[in-house]
């Protein structure tokens, strides 16, 4: 991936390297297995607690708003120390109540948990609440997708410690690979992370799963063509390409057919979308506040050519977007109908600028607003600046596209391309017009429909959106156990946002992965079984136990090595990003 880890904290990490690194170091209480299920990681079991258990009798909590887990005795911190019930009490504590606000990273989840008790030395109980704080159901209990972190350790720092200056240099925790004293150095380096083998790791003992190699490297590369190299010469075993360097991979594997190298392309099972933010917050000094007109945002939404996106900037290796919950959510994904669908059409959306009084200059080059209008003065130029990460190809292509394209409806673009430092100061200070960005998921909806919330704003939300019919239907959608009544609210969900056009989703790029079939077997079906990919990173991932080194590498320490591809060129750029991640307003004060 291009993009470089940007923390060894996972309170304050955000970019998607980040988790596939936290999911091979740290466990959560469940995992995802090949297929997207859920499946038992450091709880062995869990369950609703029934209404007929006393403690419920007496509590007058509804049914589906306490959950039990069943933690695993054999779980061992890397240091050694027992992992047991207070770990994961003090986890939850940690970020719930007065702690809420200073850790944000995983909000999606612990605003809704009321409290958590310790019932013995390996259960613990989770009691749920809706946004009001009453007790409620919850329909995700078993998705909690957030790492338990070791209390002797993480007691040491207050939560704004943790979320805002921790850097975690030696992470310990009880997943099947382990840090080292060395890990600090290799870090700020850059170059890679040598991650080895956890011999305790409780999942032989659980799971009957076993890593069957000594060492994962993650081989970091300033340019993305550098890893294609690598991987056809057999330098690294597994590689996560962009789609230029994918298709530059399938040509040279026509004229070398022979070579071992598998490949696939397909829907990330993380729900990776793409999309074009546009800021809902008032307007500060020097920005142009038409964005803020609704038909302003549909004119955009009609001028975007998707079908071109995905052919001509992802080589096909895409689908066209519409809402953040992607394909790969199954019958959650929503798509608009004939009446609702934001299609590409200048006509029309030069028709939606007539008809809302925009009308154009004396050369007929770019519109202004008209007498009247709500939102700017008359006269004021529909001229935005478009902020995106110059390290992310596709970003920058899309945004010099949108440059070009949207002239025929008189709207002008200024490309802002920035390095991911300062598109992280600008776009989550709300300093900006319109930026690129993108999301990954869990395989619950919960975690997307929330950043677009209004409780979001100042955590996850970038674009500050905010519709009470939104936050409404998302709420419902949080309470309700029933699947189908849940599906209902999730796509009103979907078809608001889609609606109001302020985050607008271009494409769903594919993953695009390559592996060496003469270094290792156990590689398994990608196609159908999406939670073996590299993006699985909401821990234990099937793959690491089922990788089997091939006996002809001769040696006695098997390896894996992982190619990760980064932009970063400055060291000290990856450090000063990794730091004070808090209030997102916080972020317009970094130097």
């Amino acid at each position: 991936m291009i993009e470089a880890i940007d923390s060894l904290n996972p309170f304050i990490g955000v970019n998607d390297n980040a988790y596939i690194f936290y999911g091979l170091v740290y466990d959560y209480l469940t995992a995802v297995d090949q297929d997207m299920k859920i499946k038992p990681n450091l709880a062995t079991s869990w369950n609703i607690v029934p209404l007929s258990d006393p403690a419920m009798a007496s509590s007058g909590e509804p049914f589906g708003s306490v959950w039990q887990y069943n933690l695993t005795q054999n779980a061992k911190w890397h240091d050694g120390e027992q992992f047991d019930a207070d770990d994961v009490v003090f986890t939850i504590n940690y970020q719930i109540g007065p702690n809420y606000d200073s850790i944000w990273a995983y909000q999606p989840y612990t605003r809704f948990i009321r409290s958590v008790e310790k019932l013995g030395d390996y259960t613990v109980r989770i009691h749920f609440k809706d946004i009001a704080g009453n007790p409620a159901p919850c329909p995700f209990g078993d998705a909690l997708m957030m790492p338990m972190m070791p209390e002797h350790i993480w007691s040491k720092f207050t939560p704004y410690n943790a979320a805002f200056t921790e850097n975690n240099y030696w992470p310990i925790g009880t997943g099947p690979f382990m840090c080292s004293a060395s890990t600090e150095a290799e870090f700020i380096a850059g170059d890679m992370l040598i991650l080895d083998r956890n011999p305790d790791y409780h999942g032989e003992a659980d799971y009957g799963k076993k890593v069957n190699f000594d060492r994962i490297i993650l081989k970091f590369y300033l340019e993305a063509a550098g890893m294609l190299v690598d991987i056809q010469k057999g330098a690294v075993d597994l590689a996560g390409l962009n789609a230029p360097n994918y298709q530059n991979l399938l040509d040279w594997l026509q004229k070398n057919p022979t070579d071992a190298i598998g490949h696939y392309a397909g829907l990330s099972c993380t729900g990776f979308s793409v999309e074009l933010l546009v800021n809902n917050k008032a307007s500060a000094p020097g920005q142009n506040t038409l964005r803020l007109d609704p038909e302003v945002r549909k004119a955009m939404a009609h001028s975007i050519d998707k079908g071109k996106i995905r052919d001509s900037i992802y080589a096909g290796y895409a689908q066209i977007g519409s809402t953040i919950i992607a394909p790969i959510y199954g019958d959650f994904y929503w798509t608009p109908n004939a009446t609702e669908v934001y299609d590409f059409n200048i006509t029309k959306a030069n028709e939606i600028l007539d008809a809302a009084g925009y009308v154009w200059d004396g050369n007929h080059k770019w519109r202004l607003a008209g007498p009247g209008n709500a939102y700017a003065s008359e006269g004021t130029q529909l001229k935005f600046k478009i902020t995106a990460e110059q390290e992310l190809i596709e970003d920058r292509d899309t945004v010099n596209y949108l440059a070009e394209e949207w002239q025929d409806i008189g709207i002008e673009v200024v490309p802002d391309f920035v390095n991911t430092i300062q598109w992280g100061t600008t776009v989550y200070g709300g300093a900006y017009e319109l930026a690129m960005t993108y999301w990954s998921g869990d395989p619950d909806p919960n975690y997307l429909l929330f950043i677009q919330t209004r409780w979001a704003i100042g955590g996850w939300s970038e674009n500050l959106y905010s519709n009470p019919d939104y936050d409404n239907n998302y709420t419902a959608s949080e309470e309700a156990v029933n699947h189908q009544e849940r599906l209902g609210y999730i796509q009103n969900c979907s078809r608001m946002s889609y609606r109001d056009a302020s985050f607008i989703v271009t494409v769903y790029p594919y993953g695009c992965y390559a592996w060496r079939e003469d270094h290792f077997s156990g590689w398994g079906d990608l196609a159908a079984h999406p939670g073996r990919s590299l993006s699985s990173f909401w821990t234990a991932n099937d793959l690491w136990f089922d990788l089997v080194p091939l006996e002809h590498r001769g040696t006695d320490m098997t390896y894996v090595y992982v190619g990760v591809a980064i932009a970063i060129v400055a060291v000290g750029a990856i450090i000063l990003f990794m730091r004070m991640r808090g209030d997102k307003e916080d972020e317009v004060r970094l130097p």
